[in-house]
């Protein structure tokens, strides 16, 4: 028994802390892509995390063309697709729709490349560093708020993206203030056959840290048995 209790606790310390949150794939936001020329393209393929009255949204695609469909989470893509000197790189499309007041959210981007081992972080309402809310132009009159960026942008990755590596690539949207509490939604691209994902050493830890406990748990029932 105390075995079981304790290998459902090792699982449920990786469960998210998002509050009834249920993510569809190849879905469409409820307030659609407000974007402007280029990219209100459908279908929306669209990762899609519902909370109450909160969405958040996440979607790949090469810059200009529309989102492919994807298995899951992860968005599969060929290094032909690609052309930077066209500014035909990899992008992601972003958002989220809430009636909290924008000045109570805070929303953070995080983009890994797996492949290199590196990722960055950047405030989504000012990524430029410019201390107001100028870069994101996409705002609707029913609380949603959406942008894009390619990764090839100077606060993304800049000249580390590769268009011709097998790599794989993580974006993670996470959104604070929400009337159910911070919620994150995360997508994959894969280019080629891609990399495998690495866990994070935060990760690596709680595994081992509950291996641990369930071998002492085990430890000390035999000990019990044969006392």
């Amino acid at each position: 028994m105390h075995v079981r209790i304790l290998m459902t606790a090792a699982v449920l310390a990786f469960a998210p802390t998002a509050a009834m949150a249920q993510v569809s794939y190849n879905a469409a936001p409820s307030a659609g892509w407000q974007f402007g020329s280029g990219n209100d393209y459908s279908p929306a393929n669209s990762a899609v995390l519902v909370a109450s009255d909160d969405e958040l949204y996440l979607r790949w695609h090469v810059t200009y063309d529309h989102a492919p469909v994807s298995s899951g989470d992860t968005y599969q893509f060929t290094s032909d697709q690609f052309d930077l000197a066209a500014n035909r790189s990899l992008s992601f499309d972003w958002g989220f729709t809430s009636a909290t007041p924008l000045a109570n959210i805070g929303m953070t981007l995080t983009v890994a490349d797996l492949g290199a081992h590196t990722s960055v972080s950047y405030n989504g309402f000012d990524p430029l560093g410019f201390g107001n809310n100028s870069f994101n132009d996409n705002y609707t009159s029913n609380g949603s708020v959406q942008n894009s960026a390619r990764l090839t942008f100077p606060f993304v990755l800049g000249s580390a993206f590769d268009p011709n590596a097998d790599d794989t690539y993580k974006v993670e949207l996470i959104v604070t203030g929400l009337d159910d509490g911070p919620q994150s939604l995360t997508t994959y691209a894969q280019v080629g056959a891609g990399v495998s994902a690495v866990p994070e050493p935060a990760s690596w830890a709680m595994l081992v840290g509950g291996f641990g406990l369930i071998g002492a748990a085990t430890r000390r029932r035999r000990a019990t048995r044969y006392a």
